[in-house]
């Protein structure tokens, strides 16, 4: 055995043991409660602390959600009720922070589980390495945003779709349903979860069970009764408003801007935000002398990766790309449902993109991270069984130091992880009872 093929072997025997399963995922755990401990607040997180702390601390739910990209509010009030929940459990600002990474935990054990059928044991370990510990899912996993639930309800669809690929059940597909209606309350670009399960009932990747259907239709708008009540008195809530529909087709670069981010949430590649990093707050000048230059570096190669993440969902989709517009046999293998799954997921996000009434940004697209890092571990696999399979070895360590350390400098040096990056507004009851630190906001923030 070549030392190639012996370097993939055993990255695929470790992905099988529970030790480094288990050490995968604590390491990245650890490192977004990190995350959590050092979240602070700007102007995107105080509206959604408000609607919650209305709820914990005056009993008052709020009836819409966040406002959107296109104007007016997301319909419901499932942001306000969860946040409001979560502030009672913790009376702390971090808290929603600490929930949202809880449940990003959780969704990717039940993803993890989801796919391992349809995954080699390599491929499984390359779903904590590019996914798990993407240092995208960790920094949208641990401060309090609306767009940072996506990855919960993308991967809950992936579950139920898949379980109504086999099975014709009531409560199976009105979980499906619910779950959609639920997404749009807390997201707008949850939008796509429809389009997708439009598209995999039309190519018949999904069984629908109309009762169950018609029992999910009915809790989501029942779940929307006191928004519609609150939209007869104040119809300026309504999301839109700005833009217009099929813009993204008219001008074409919102597609190609949606196509790159898709490409982009799977890479090493961060948004600008994300990497503009000062370790002065939390490691002292000395450090950050030495430290921010090399950050810096490590950001400017990890520019690479979105060529290879690229290249990689190419060789993917070239094959599959027109699956949509012609007759599919439904597989009956996981691997190969998965595979369909995924391309159909790119479908329904380029429509969404060019149905957009507004210019797509990253946070509409981190919904898709899941199909997107799934696409690139499945043709890594099949890398990995050719003749690159020596590069393979090496490309995946590389990978996975750049990331940690990635993920080091998020969690103490990013923006929204740094003391003094940001400025609130003057101390209020909400600041003070939340036990916000006013520290970090002085007059050297933004």
């Amino acid at each position: 055995m070549n030392q190639g093929a012996l370097a993939v072997r055993l990255i695929a025997v470790g992905s099988t043991g529970r030790f480094w399963l288990a050490t995968l995922f604590t390491l990245g755990f650890s490192i977004a409660l990190l995350m959590v401990f050092n979240s602070q607040l700007s102007g995107d997180q105080m509206p959604m602390l408000d609607l919650g702390w209305q709820l914990a601390r005056h009993h008052v739910w709020v009836a819409h959600g966040m406002l959107t990209s296109a104007g007016g509010y997301s319909p419901g009030g499932l942001t306000g009720l969860l946040t409001g929940i979560q502030l009672l459990l913790w009376s702390d600002y971090r808290s929603p922070a600490l929930f949202i990474l809880i449940f990003n935990a959780a969704a990717f054990l039940l993803l993890l589980r989801t796919v391992r059928p349809a995954l080699t044991e390599l491929g499984q370990l390359l779903l904590l390495l590019l996914l798990w510990l993407s240092p995208w899912h960790l920094y949208f996993s641990s401060h309090l945003w609306d767009p940072n639930y996506m990855f919960v309800f993308a991967v809950l669809h992936l579950a139920t779709a898949q379980r109504m690929w086999r099975h014709n059940e009531v409560w199976t597909t009105a979980a499906h349903v619910l779950l959609l209606g639920l997404g749009v309350q807390m997201h707008t670009s949850a939008a796509v979860l429809c389009i997708l399960s439009l598209l995999l009932y039309m190519k018949g990747l999904i069984k629908v069970n109309w009762t169950g259907a018609a029992l999910g239709v009915i809790l989501c708008v029942a779940s929307l009764v006191p928004w519609m009540l609150a939209l007869a008195h104040q119809p300026e809530l309504m999301p839109g408003g700005k833009g217009f529909p099929l813009r993204g087709l008219l001008f074409v670069f919102p597609v190609l801007r949606g196509i790159l981010y898709w490409v982009k949430i799977s890479s090493l590649s961060l948004a600008g935000q994300m990497e503009d990093f000062n370790f002065i707050p939390t490691l002292g000048v000395a450090l950050d002398t030495v430290l921010r230059p090399l950050a810096s570096s490590l950001t400017l190669l990890t520019q690479v990766s979105v060529i290879v993440c690229g290249w990689l969902q190419w060789r993917f989709f070239r094959k599959r790309l027109l699956l949509p517009f012609r007759a599919i046999r439904v597989s009956s293998r996981p691997r190969g449902w998965l595979q369909q799954y995924v391309t159909v997921f790119l479908w329904a996000a380029l429509i969404a993109f060019a149905l957009s009434p507004t210019t797509i940004m990253h946070w509409q697209v981190l919904i898709a991270l899941p199909s997107s890092a799934l696409a690139v571990i499945m043709s890594t696999e099949v890398l990995a069984r050719s003749r690159l399979r020596l590069h393979v070895g090496r490309v995946v360590k590389v990978w996975s130091v750049a990331a940690v350390v990635l993920l080091f400098c998020e969690a103490v040096a990013s923006p929204m992880y740094r003391c003094g990056a940001y400025r609130l507004q003057e101390p209020s009851a909400i600041l003070a009872d939340l036990h916000v630190r006013m520290e970090c906001f002085d007059e050297h923030g933004k």
